[in-house]
């Protein structure tokens, strides 16, 4: 199984370097990552940070019109080549799916999480009414990867929650 880190933004000016959105806890971590998967193609990466994402060369990226055709791809690692995770860290593949209560009530299905940079992440909901959540210490999560459940705290989910419609 593969873990999206990375989604490909833009070029990065003229020598086919590309901009990311990290998907990472920070762009340090992903600038340590030496290899990746671009789409089914294992590519040979080096990563700097740059701004609130990272640059990124790829190899047989060689100028701004090979870059432009990968704007919107995801880079991926295997799972197994992951860092370790400590008590009460998920990977975000593992949240997304899950089905998210406030309190007894289900909200919805998660169908997306995006790092927040300076601020928190944001959970995205999908299900009767789409709505978004920053993801705060707060919300008293609860993960259940078994039950695939996640439940917050109603009263601050009510506080926090942005309904689309």
């Amino acid at each position: 199984m593969r873990l999206a880190i990375a989604k490909i933004t833009k070029p990065h000016g003229i020598k086919g370097e590309v901009r990311v959105s990290v998907l990472l806890d920070s762009p340090e971590l992903f600038c340590r990552v030496k290899s990746a998967y671009l789409e089914d193609i294992k590519v040979k990466i080096s990563a700097r940070k740059g701004g609130e994402g990272a640059i990124v060369r790829i190899e047989n990226v060689m100028n701004r019109d090979d870059a432009e055709l990968l704007r919107g791809k995801t880079l991926y690692v295997d799972r197994a080549d992951a860092d370790r995770l400590k008590e009460n860290e998920y990977f975000v593949d593992d949240l997304v799916g899950l089905d998210l209560y406030a309190g007894e009530r289900l909200i919805g299905r998660i169908s997306e999480i995006y790092k927040g940079g300076r601020t928190a992440d944001v959970i995205e909901i999908g299900g009767e009414k789409g709505v978004m959540i920053p993801y705060l210490k707060r919300l008293n999560a609860v993960i259940s990867l078994e039950d695939k459940r996640m439940t917050v705290d109603e009263a601050v989910f009510e506080e926090v929650a942005v309904y689309a419609h």
